[in-house]
């Protein structure tokens, strides 16, 4: 009986600690940031495409995108940055009312693969949102990339993808590192966990203690 209480007990435990896990999932990265690769897209025009590879918090290899054109970061220069999330941006360095767009376009980039035009257009269609006269000076207002609208490769095509179809819930499944205190450097996304890898993360955790509790209850025996 008093067995049967405990396991109880402890399933209620484990149940309380994947609630609060989940809770704390969105602010789980703190804000210390340093990039520590370019990533995998190479170069358009002598600029890195995102996603590049940073260290957040002790994190290491995390894949994070770059929404600021304006601005500019450097490998192994660690700084601190602001973390907003949805539904709150109270940090972040441009509008709030471009973010929807950028969080779509940055799930885009995320998932694109590696090192093609495509990701080169998604790339710019980021920094156009929050800066569309810093990208237009630079890559020439006649740019055919800038000015296309039927190609996945054209800038243009995935402005009015983002305008159709990005929500609520794109905006939801991103954090945004803001420098603080102003300046350089950029300002960055980053995808939140899925709630599948937190959950197998919890069950593997749980399954640690479960054995070696059983492994005290049969040295007992």
């Amino acid at each position: 009986m008093g067995e049967a209480l405990t396991m109880k007990a402890f399933r209620i435990s484990l149940l309380a600690v994947f609630a609060l896990f989940l809770a704390l999932a969105p602010t789980a990265l703190a804000d210390t940031l340093e990039l520590t690769g370019v990533g995998n897209n190479g170069v358009y025009d002598g600029i890195y495409i995102g996603p590049y590879v940073a260290t957040i918090d002790g994190v290491a290899n995390t894949p994070v995108i770059c929404d600021d054109f304006a601005h500019e970061s450097y490998l192994w220069s660690p700084w601190t940055a602001n973390l907003s999330t949805a539904p709150t941006l109270a940090n972040v360095r441009f509008s709030t009312a471009n973010y929807e767009d950028v969080a779509y376009l940055a799930d885009q980039l995320f998932n694109v693969g590696g090192n093609n035009a495509e990701a080169d257009a998604l790339q710019f269609a980021i920094w156009y949102i929050n800066d569309p006269s810093g990208v237009t000076s630079f890559l020439g207002a006649s740019n055919p990339f800038l000015t296309g609208t039927g190609s996945v490769d054209d800038v243009m095509y995935w402005i009015d993808q983002a305008e159709a179809n990005a929500t609520p819930s794109d905006l939801a499944n991103i954090l945004i590192y803001t420098p603080s205190g102003g300046g350089d450097p950029q300002e960055f996304i980053v995808q939140t966990p899925e709630p599948s890898t937190i959950l197998l993360l919890v069950m593997g955790l749980a399954g640690l203690l479960l054995l070696k509790r059983r492994q005290k209850l049969v040295s007992a025996v």
